[in-house]
């Protein structure tokens, strides 16, 4: 996608989850609202100067990093997955959960350092959990799927998980006990470096007003 962007700025947003309604309601009190069809995937705003970008969140520090998106909205566990250089403007203060490291109830196993050497990890953050584990000292296989990680222990493809965790409650109802958290996460506003310095006034004035809304 080669946007015709004639000077104007790109905000990226998930098209979908838990963070988009949030992200939208934020930007919408910061007189940002979308124009046209809520689920295009670009289209114009009640701003002239601003585009929206609806994107998988995954994706977002991809199309910012690359300079598709000048800024954008997603999870803190999400960019350090990546590992793209963006610069990270601000905590939003939604979306906030944990990156958990949880194991059978039955395992006898009390915090991470006790898992056995070799043991398989099931994640959608094969990254971040990898470097958790290397940071440790204790040798992983990371198994990466895209979603019911949870019910891995129970059918015998994984030791332990590295899942997100906002309330307990998914980890409760498969029967999974945490025992280390990799990191807390919640939405951030994230920034192309080079549109940090080309859009400086822009991209400050949009980020002081959303600091100035987030709880």
């Amino acid at each position: 996608m080669s946007p015709d962007r004639q000077g104007r700025l790109i905000f990226a947003l998930p098209n979908k989850g838990r963070m988009r309604d949030p992200a939208l309601r934020l930007l919408e009190s910061a007189g940002i609202r979308g124009l046209g069809e809520e689920r295009a995937y670009l289209s114009k705003t009640t701003d002239p100067e601003i585009d929206l970008l609806s994107v998988r969140a995954a994706d977002i520090p991809v199309y910012v990093y690359y300079g598709i998106a000048d800024l954008g909205i997603t999870g803190r566990d999400i960019v350090a997955e990546t590992g793209l250089e963006v610069y990270e403007l601000a905590d939003l203060g939604f979306g906030c959960c944990d990156l958990v490291v949880a194991v059978s109830r039955e395992s006898g196993i009390r915090s991470p350092s006790e898992i056995p050497h070799g043991s398989k990890v099931a994640t959608e953050f094969p990254n971040v959990t990898k470097a958790y584990f290397d940071e440790l000292g204790v040798q992983v296989e990371t198994i990466t799927l895209k979603g019911a990680v949870e019910i891995t222990p129970r059918l015998g493809l994984a030791t332990a998980i590295v899942d997100i965790s906002s309330t307990g409650a998914t980890l409760e109802k498969n029967r999974l006990a945490p025992i280390g958290r990799v990191m807390s996460s919640s939405a951030r506003l994230i920034c192309n470096k080079i549109s940090y310095k080309t859009k400086y006034d822009k991209v400050e004035a949009i980020t002081n007003k959303l600091k100035g809304l987030s709880p």
